[in-house]
């Protein structure tokens, strides 16, 4: 800020003299202000602590993720083992199921078969008490006409 004041006044000051800019800027005299000394002190010492208090904040939260990671990264590492013995288990347990499917099937085939054969024992049975019943309507109106045959008859 203050630099920029000073390059300014010497451009300035340079340019009515000759068309040509120095090369080097002029330097600037030592201040001999206290309070500016005293500013500048202040604004060194407020970035130094900032910059203190964000290394410090990342890692504050570069521990902070990390205790998680390690975590979680146990957390799998416990999940994967689980998960690779039910795999071994699962696997051993295969062959034998495999091998043994065919009698799970053969007993499928059984239970449907002894469902299809009740299912058709009781439709039997119904069949079979449809007719008794036809039957004995029949006999019914038999004896009917019968004694309708027989009154008629001794008249």
């Amino acid at each position: 800020m203050f630099s920029a004041m000073a390059k300014s006044k010497s451009k300035t000051e340079a340019s009515p003299d000759t068309d040509t800019a120095p090369t080097e800027p002029t330097p600037r005299p030592v201040s001999t202000c206290g309070s500016e000394h005293l500013l500048m002190t202040t604004r060194r010492q407020a970035s130094e602590q900032y910059a203190k208090a964000a290394k410090a904040e990342k890692a504050y939260r570069t521990k902070k993720r990390a205790a998680l990671a390690r975590a979680n990264y146990n957390e799998t590492k416990t999940h994967f083992k689980e998960a690779f013995s039910h795999l071994w288990l699962a696997l051993k347990g295969v062959f034998p199921v495999i091998k043994n499917s065919r009698y799970l099937l053969g007993e499928r085939r059984d239970k449907r078969r002894q469902e299809a054969e009740k299912k058709k024992r009781e439709k039997n049975l119904e069949r079979k008490k449809k007719l008794e019943e036809q039957l004995a309507k029949e006999e019914a109106e038999a004896e009917a006409d019968g004694k309708k045959g027989e009154d008629k008859s001794e008249e």
